[in-house]
C-alpha cells in the first residue's frame, strides 16, 4: 500500500480532534497520492467499507478487498485498508456512506482516486 491507511487517518482525527471537514481533508491530503483506474464493464475491481464515527460522519471509504483481474489489481497500488479521500476531485469526507458509494458507482472511464 502506498496511500493513506485508514488507521493513519483515524490517528490524525483523534490527535488533532478535527471537527472541520476541510481541515481534516487538508491534513489527510498531505500524505495522499493519486491513483487512476480505468473503469471497465467489470468495474473498478475492489470492494468498499464506509468508515464512520459515532455521529455517522464518513471520514472516507476504505478499500475492503481488491479483486483479482480487476483494474485495481492490475494497477497494483490500491490495497485493503487504504482510505479513499477523493474520487474525481469530490471529497469522500463528511458525507454519508451511501452518498460516497453512490458517487463512486456513478463514475465511468478513467477514475481518479486520492488515497
Amino acid at each position: 500500500s502506498s496511500g493513506i491507511n485508514a488507521e493513519y487517518g483515524y490517528e490524525q482525527i483523534e490527535s488533532l480532534q478535527v471537527t472541520d471537514i476541510e481541515a481534516l481533508t487538508d491534513t489527510l491530503m498531505d500524505k495522499a497520492e493519486t491513483i487512476i483506474l480505468d473503469k471497465r464493464e467489470q468495474g473498478l475491481g475492489f470492494s468498499l467499507l464506509g468508515q464512520v464515527d459515532g455521529k455517522r460522519i464518513v471520514y472516507g471509504v476504505t478499500v475492503k478487498t481488491v479483486l483479482q483481474e480487476g483494474a485495481a489489481h492490475q494497477e497494483g497500488r490500491l490495497s485493503p485498508g487504504d482510505l479513499i479521500i477523493m474520487v474525481n476531485g469530490r471529497s469522500m469526507i463528511g458525507i454519508t456512506q451511501s452518498k460516497a458509494l453512490s458517487t463512486i458507482r456513478k463514475t465511468s472511464g478513467e477514475v481518479v482516486f486520492t488515497v
